[in-house]
């Protein structure tokens, strides 16, 4: 069986991160919002890693300086959260509540397992997605627990977060929207998650000229951001090219990328996106027509594949055709009638099974180049 690149892209991470927390709803004055990449499908009557714990959000300050990611951490099953993306697609999907200066919010955190325990710290950024600034914001009701660690799991619990008595929003496509984070304070993590909210007692963006935007950053922190996005910048690209190369026809290949850069960069290794296929396929193909090929290889007569039963190859090719789809008649190098080093015709116990002499010049695929 291939495993998906994400799912070994992800291993290292997963190690290192195996208990959550994730915000499943925010309610207001009205409607309701949800964590950014919140998958509500997935299960929550477990603490398995997959699937229960793969949309719980992962929010490290040095992993946000080092730019690695955005200010809203990121996903196990998807990588980076991309908050401006994010905001816009809840706009779009009408789950976005409401709130007014000195207003409360009820957010439900679901404590997947130990690590996904409180006391919770929540934050706003009135600009939604330029996190230069965030206001602390009074959390009450917390999540039970010490340093982000209880014994609960599979619960979920509702915080009081409440708003600040003046406040502006102005982010996002409408100009009135913030952004809220809550996380933990969990060694392992910390865990958490953001979702967005919309102001309605605000005046909003005014200004939408680029010289009516305020936020900027520190010449230190210019300077710092330039020197570290110089030494990441050659690992995330041979990331995403990897992975572009192996998962064209992939259809979610853009959270592929995502976690192949995020995985190299931890590992500050341009190689450590590469992953060879599975243990089982390399061993077959390493195999070729050697020991265990025999019997159900070499020694049935379909002109001395590898691995083929009559009228059918391994990988449901068409009869008489090869494990790499060469034409009728062919062996895995194209040699009209049999194998490579075999006799004639290329049954299993003649000389092109055996010792593999025949057809095991099969080589493992990377699913990185």
């Amino acid at each position: 069986m291939h495993y998906s690149s994400s799912i070994l892209a992800v291993v290292a991470l997963v190690s290192s991160v195996n208990a959550h927390g994730v915000i499943v709803q925010a309610v207001g004055e009205q409607g309701a919002s949800q964590g950014f990449l919140v998958d509500q499908t997935l299960a929550r009557n477990c603490t398995n890693i997959s699937p229960c714990q793969q949309d719980s959000t992962i929010i490290r300050d040095s992993e946000i300086t080092q730019n690695i990611v955005n200010s809203c951490g990121r996903t196990e099953i998807a990588g980076n959260i991309d908050v401006g993306e994010q905001t816009e697609a809840e706009l779009a999907a009408g789950r976005m509540t409401t709130v007014t200066k000195g207003s409360k919010l009820a957010v439900t955190i679901h404590q997947v397992n130990a690590d996904g325990a409180g006391p919770y710290e929540c934050e706003l950024d009135e600009t939604s997605n330029a996190a230069t600034n965030f206001v602390k914001l009074q959390v009450a009701n917390n999540v039970p627990g010490a340093n982000g660690l209880s014994d609960a799991k599979e619960q979920n619990f509702t915080v009081q977060v409440t708003m600040p008595d003046d406040f502006n929003c102005i982010g996002a496509s409408t100009g009135d929207i913030c952004t809220v984070r809550c996380r933990n304070t969990a060694v392992a993590g910390p865990f958490g998650g953001c979702f967005a909210v919309q102001q309605t007692d605000g005046t909003g963006r005014t200004d939408n000229s680029a010289s009516g935007v305020e936020t900027a950053q520190t010449l230190q922190g210019i300077s710092a951001q330039i020197l570290q996005n110089q030494k990441d910048l050659p690992i995330a690209i041979a990331a995403n090219q990897a992975v572009g190369a192996a998962e064209a026809a992939v259809a979610n290949k853009d959270n592929e990328a995502g976690i192949a850069a995020i995985s190299a960069l931890l590992a500050a290794n341009p190689a450590a996106g590469a992953t060879s296929t599975s243990a089982a396929a390399s061993a077959t193909q390493a195999a070729g027509g050697n020991g265990k090929g025999n019997g159900n290889g070499n020694g049935n007569k379909n002109n001395g594949n590898q691995n083929q039963n009559a009228g059918g190859n391994q990988n449901q090719n068409q009869a008489g055709g090869n494990q790499n789809q060469n034409q009728a008649g062919g062996n895995q190098n194209q040699n009209a009638g049999g194998n490579a080093n075999g006799n004639k015709g290329g049954n299993g116990q003649q000389a092109g099974n055996g010792n593999g002499r025949g057809n095991n010049k099969k080589r493992s695929f990377s699913f990185f180049s």
